[in-house]
C-alpha cells in the first residue's frame, strides 16, 4: 500500500496511506501505536478505528495524533493532557480532543504536548502545562501558517514569514533572526525562501547550517536534523549514536553528511528521538534507519540499521517469478515449454531467454498473472536445436529477466 506521510517519535513510527488510513509501528508500551493491544510490532499495523478519513498524522515522543477530513482531532497512547480528551488516561485507541469545534487546519505533536491550527489562522495547544482540553495560545490568535513540534519547544511560522516559539508555559518568544523569509519550520530549524536552512538552540538564536544555502524542500530535527534536498536526496546532521545520519556510521556529525543507500529519489522526510525515515517518490514506500530496538524502522526485525531499509507493506507490489522447470523434453518443431510461476504481489512480465555454453538458443516475451503458472513457449534457433538433436542432452541456462529476475539451469532432453 503507497503511503502519503509519515511521522516519528522516540519509539515508534506512524504512515498515513494512500487510502486515508493510518499505521503505526515500534513501541507500544504507551499504546502509541493504537491498536488497541499491548506488545510492541516490528511491522506496520492498523490504527483501531482510522482506515480511512485522516488528512495528517503527527506524532510526539510518546503518544499520536490524527487530523480527520471533518477538520477534527484524534490522538491516543500516552496521556497527561496530551491526548486532550480532558483526562489523563492512557488511551489504547483513538480519542477525539476536546473543544476544538472542527476547522483544524493542520496538527502537531511534541513531548506529552499537543497543538492545533485552526482556519483563522489562530493555535490552540493541550498537555504539558497548559492543561487536558486546549486552550488558546496567548498572542498567537491569528496569522499563523504552520504549525510544529518536538521534544523541547513548539513553534509557529506567522504570516509575515517569522518564527516563534514556547514551552509549556505558552508564552512564545521570537526566534531571532527570522523575523520574515521563513516557509517552513521544525521545533528547531527553518527553511527560508531560498532554500536554505537555519536552525537555533535554548538561545532562539537562528543560525545557517554549513553547505545548506539552498536547495532545501524539506526539514525534519529533534536531537538530530535531516534535509531533503530537491534532487530527492537527503542529507543528516547531529547526534549519531545508532546510525540515525544514516551515512553508515555512528559518529557524530556537526555539519550534514549524504544519507547512504537510499533506493531512490525521496519525497518527505521525518526524523525520531534516534530513527530517521524516508517517504520515496513514485510507489510510496518507506525507508528508515537508525535506532530499532521496538521495531521503529518496520523491517520485521529489531537490528540497529546504519543504513536504509524498507519498511515492510510499503510500496507499490513488486513481481516475483520463480523457474519451476528442472528437465524439458523438447518437441519435433523445436519448442521447450519452459515452467514459471509468478508470486502473488503484482503480474510478472519480461523475457525468457535461454543459453548454453556454445549459443544462445532462443527467447521469448512473457506475461503471467499475479499468482497463476504458466508453460512458456520457447522456439529454439535452428543451431540450437541441432546441438540438442545431436548430443540428445544439453545443458541451458534460464534466464528470465524484466520487472522480476531469476535464473537457473535445467537440462534440455531432444525429442
Amino acid at each position: 500500500m503507497p503511503a502519503t506521510a509519515i511521522a516519528a517519535g522516540l519509539g515508534h513510527t506512524c504512515a498515513l496511506t494512500k487510502a486515508g488510513g493510518v499505521k503505526c509501528w515500534g513501541y507500544n508500551g504507551h499504546d502509541e501505536l493504537g491498536t488497541g493491544q499491548t506488545g510492541d510490532s516490528s511491522t506496520p499495523v492498523d490504527v483501531s478505528g482510522l482506515s480511512s478519513g485522516i488528512k495528517a498524522i503527527a506524532v510526539g515522543v510518546r503518544h499520536s495524533c490524527a487530523l480527520t477530513s471533518a477538520g477534527g482531532v484524534k490522538c491516543w497512547g500516552f496521556n497527561r493532557g496530551a491526548l486532550g480528551d480532558g483526562t489523563a488516561d492512557r488511551r489504547r485507541t483513538p480519542v477525539d480532543v476536546l473543544g476544538l469545534g472542527g476547522g483544524v487546519t493542520a496538527v502537531a505533536a511534541g513531548n506529552d504536548t499537543g497543538c492545533a491550527l485552526t482556519q483563522a489562522g489562530g493555535v490552540k495547544c493541550w498537555g504539558g502545562g497548559s492543561g487536558l482540553t486546549p486552550v488558546d495560545v496567548p498572542g498567537l490568535s491569528g496569522g499563523v501558517k504552520a504549525i510544529a513540534a518536538d521534544s523541547l519547544r513548539t513553534c509557529a511560522l506567522t504570516s509575515a514569514g517569522g518564527v516563534e516559539c514556547w514551552g509549556s508555559n505558552l508564552v512564545s518568544v521570537n526566534v531571532r533572526g527570522l523575523s520574515s523569509g521563513v516557509t517552513a519550520i521544525t521545533g528547531s530549524c527553518a527553511l527560508t525562501s531560498s532554500g536554505g536552512v537555519q536552525c537555533w538552540g535554548k538561545d532562539l538564536q537562528a543560525g545557517d547550517v554549513h553547505g545548506l544555502n539552498s536547495g532545501v524542500t524539506a526539514i525534519a530535527s529533534t536531537f538530530h536534523s535531516c534535509a531533503l534536498l530537491t534532487s530527492g536526496r537527503v542529507k543528516c546532521w547531529g547526534v549519531n549514536e545508532f546510525g540515525e545520519l544514516g551515512d553508515g556510521t555512528k559518529v557524530d556529525r556537526s555539519t550534514p553528511v549524504d544519507v547512504v543507500g537510499l533506493s531512490g529519489a525521496v519525497r518527505a522526510i521525518a526524523v525520531g528521538s534516534f530513527h530517521s525515515c524516508a517517504l520515496m517518490r513514485g510507489g510510496g514506500a518507506v525507508e528508515c534507519w537508525g535506532n530499532n530496538d521496538a521495531g521503529q524502522l518496520g523491517d520485521a526485525t529489531t537490528v540497529n540499521r546504519l543504513r536504509p531499509v524498507e519498511v515492510v507493506g510499503f510500496g507499490t507490489a513488486k513481481p516475483a517469478v520463480a523457474i519451476v522447470a528442472r528437465s524439458v523434453t523438447v518437441t519435433r518443431a523445436g519448442v521447450a515449454a519452459i515452467g514459471l510461476r509468478c508470486a502473488t504481489a503484482a503480474r510478472c512480465r519480461g523475457t525468457l531467454t535461454l543459453t548454453s555454453r556454445r549459443a544462445k538458443l532462443g527467447s521469448r516475451a512473457f506475461s503471467i498473472p499475479a499468482g497463476a503458472a504458466r508453460a512458456v513457449a520457447v522456439k529454439l534457433t535452428p543451431r540450437g536445436f541441432a546441438l540438442l538433436v545431436r548430443s540428445k542432452r544439453l545443458s541451458a541456462r534460464v534466464v528470465v529477466f524484466g520487472a522480476t529476475t531469476a535464473t537457473r539451469t535445467i537440462t534440455l532432453v531432444a525429442p
